[in-house]
């Protein structure tokens, strides 16, 4: 039976050790998806989507999309890329302008396969991540911090937010030396839990931040 989390008493477990090959132990179907002949495809798609050109902002654990598609259709000039593990993004796939493409998958295997490129995004949301006993089921770890400071731009803003206490302490020590700036504008349209923290008063801890200077 799979045990039921607390999220006010939540500790992350120790994250997986670092392979030192790049990969990430974990990854749904391996950080070597986007290698493998019957991925190919999708794989350039998110490419092309990502290639040089307007403002390219992402979104992690887009839900149901309300959120990210109320920004692309807010913020037309700018691309926005949403990435989520579950079936849930299918829906919200079909109802996409044309700047935004919302991917069904796990993140840590778009960016250890540099699908995205290096330094091409202007912004990373990550917004309410589920806290998880597992540790190769963190998102937030050394090894993903460090692609997302790969992946930003020199003046790229990355913003979080959690309503768990320890998932708020995992982010001050992983975070503890991205210098903090002021918090990058937001539509009207919230996520799920972004509404469930505002009717119920949950104290919600978020970061506005740069990537560390090399």
């Amino acid at each position: 039976m799979r045990r039921v989390i607390d999220p006010s008493t939540w500790e992350p477990p120790e994250p997986p050790p670092s392979r030192g090959d790049g990969l990430i132990r974990g990854t749904l179907y391996g950080s070597r998806l986007y290698e493998q002949p019957e991925h190919a495809a999708l794989a350039s798609e998110v490419r092309v989507f990502c290639r040089p050109g307007p403002i390219l902002n992402l979104e992690i654990g887009v839900d149901r999309g309300y959120r990210i598609l109320g920004h692309a259709r807010r913020w037309t000039k700018q691309r926005w890329l949403g990435v989520e593990l579950r079936r849930t993004v299918r829906e919200a796939a079909e109802h996409a302008p044309s700047n935004c493409m919302l991917l069904r998958g796990d993140i840590r295997a778009v960016l250890a396969a540099g699908l995205i490129g290096a330094h091409r995004l202007k912004r990373v949301d990550i917004l309410f991540p589920t806290p998880s006993n597992n540790p190769g089921h963190l998102l937030l770890t050394p090894a993903v911090v460090a692609l997302l400071a790969g992946s930003l731009e020199a003046d790229g803003v990355l913003l979080f937010a959690t309503d768990v206490p320890g998932m708020a302490r995992l982010a001050a020590r992983l975070l503890a030396r991205w210098p903090r700036v002021e918090e990058p504008p937001s539509g009207p349209v919230l996520s799920r839990r972004e509404k469930v923290c505002a009717r119920d008063g949950l104290t919600v801890w978020r970061w506005a931040c740069r990537p560390p200077p090399n």
